[in-house]
């Protein structure tokens, strides 16, 4: 392998909840904390923001394309209501020991829950795939890797350490290979075809099965290297969570933004101190994808997630316009157990079990 044509930029693990890697744009760079998310368009940073560190400021690059290019808004999913606007530039990346010009969105206008309280990231390198037109995007940094034949092979891979590595070691991002201190060569990856027409990184589920029971339904899974929980239909989710807790229903109304709407959430569940006492107890909770018959299982621990001084579960409520759009969402506390691949030129996602 020429490691020359491998781009590999270290993870920080921030609470659990979000991973950074820095890329740089202009010259002389400025560094940027950015979220490498599956499911976004477009490489978004802060353009000359009050009050934000490391904000890019346009005309103090000497490599910037100064013509203001198209207007862009972001539209993340599943769970951000970003209201950003931006300006299309075109400027100098820098991405580990590698530079190429590509075109990012240069915010000039945010909306404060973009942020949460937890991270200090501030700006986003979208991975998804292009989407066919009338959508008008730039193209993925990955693809312009690929045109500029930068990377020995087409795909990227995500490495996402486990609970308790916290800090500057929480993982990597490869451009070009699939780093092998990162998974368990000897199982080695599973790869999965992308659900056919479509245009992001999503692929099919056969079934969940929490325990032993299998009659929970399967569908479209979003592999989304943002989110901090995996989401699914409220009908879906409450059925996992009641099993989760022996057939109990608990309901705790919550306001949370879904979507760019306001819902009353009375599906998320807070696990009490005597629950968390039997915790062990509780059933695995495992995946099983379409065209193989590998078993994708997430343990207690790995499903209750620690947010502030409450334990709750992983599995999280999307309320969906209609049954044609629902899905489920995978994200990091899948993705911290299983290594992921995502093969740009065969249109496949693989998962190998990660090394801690």
């Amino acid at each position: 392998m020429d490691l020359e044509l491998v781009i590999e930029i270290p993870l920080t693990n921030e609470h659990n909840i979000s991973y950074f890697g820095n890329i740089g744009i202009g010259t002389p760079p400025i560094v940027q904390r950015v979220s490498f998310n599956t499911a976004a368009h477009e490489i978004w940073i802060p353009n000359n923001i009050q009050g934000m560190n490391n904000s890019y400021v346009v005309f103090r690059s000497s490599t910037c394309d100064r013509r203001p290019d198209s207007q862009a808004n972001l539209q993340v999913r599943p769970f951000y209501d970003l209201n950003m606007t931006a300006t299309r530039r075109t400027d100098v990346f820098w991405a580990g020991n590698q530079t190429m010009r590509s075109v990012f969105c240069a915010v000039y206008d945010v909306n404060p829950v973009y942020y949460s309280e937890y991270t200090t990231w501030t700006g986003i390198v979208g991975l998804s795939l292009s989407p066919p037109a009338p959508h008008c995007y730039a193209p993925p940094i990955w693809s312009t890797m690929m045109n500029e034949n930068m990377l020995f092979g087409n795909i990227f891979s995500v490495w996402m350490r486990n609970y308790n590595v916290f800090g500057p070691n929480g993982g990597a991002i490869v451009f070009g290979a699939a780093n092998s201190d990162h998974f368990d060569e000897e199982e080695g990856h599973e790869h999965y075809d992308l659900v056919e027409g479509c245009s992001e990184w999503m692929i099919q589920m056969s079934f969940v099965a929490v325990g032993q029971n299998r009659e929970i339904q399967g569908g479209k899974a979003l592999i989304h290297t943002a989110s901090p929980y995996i989401f699914g239909p409220s009908r879906i989710i409450r059925a996992i969570n009641t099993q989760i807790l022996g057939g109990r229903r608990r309901r705790r109304r919550h306001q949370q933004i879904i979507m760019g709407e306001e819902v009353e959430d009375e599906d998320s569940h807070v696990f009490t101190h005597d629950e968390m006492l039997t915790a062990h107890n509780m059933p695995n909770v495992s995946f099983v994808f379409s065209g193989s018959d590998r078993v994708y299982t997430l343990r207690p621990n790995e499903y209750i997630i620690q947010v502030g001084g409450e334990y709750v579960s992983a599995f999280r409520p999307m309320h969906f316009s209609s049954p044609i759009a629902e899905h489920y969402t995978l994200g990091m506390p899948f993705l911290r157990l299983y290594h992921s691949v995502f093969n740009f030129e065969e249109r496949k996602i693989g998962f190998a079990p990660s090394n801690p």
